[in-house]
């Protein structure tokens, strides 16, 4: 096992913070492949790269708030409907 992969099974052991997690793999692996497959769409993308970690802690941020405010996403129903289609498309097993 290389040291690079010693280290990231290392943040799998000290934390459960899931954002912490994809953050320390962001920056480690960089965007590259998500589920083994190449990520489209995002080179496109103007407004921030995907290392933005100012950018990924205030998305954190808001997302805790939503959650906190409105756990079943009521008040929110598009983000609620693109939530279930996308679990529908992934499977975490």
């Amino acid at each position: 096992m290389s040291d690079l992969s010693k280290k990231r099974l290392g943040y799998f052991v000290n934390t459960a913070d899931g954002f912490e997690l994809a953050e320390k793999d962001l920056e480690l692996r960089g965007p590259g492949e998500v589920f083994g497959e190449t990520q489209h769409g995002f080179p496109e993308l103007k407004i921030a790269t995907l290392q933005n970690l100012e950018l990924i802690k205030k998305s954190r941020e808001a997302a805790r708030q939503i959650i906190d405010s409105d756990p079943t996403l009521a008040k929110f129903s598009l983000l609620r409907k693109k939530l279930v289609e996308w679990e529908r498309g992934v499977h975490l097993e």
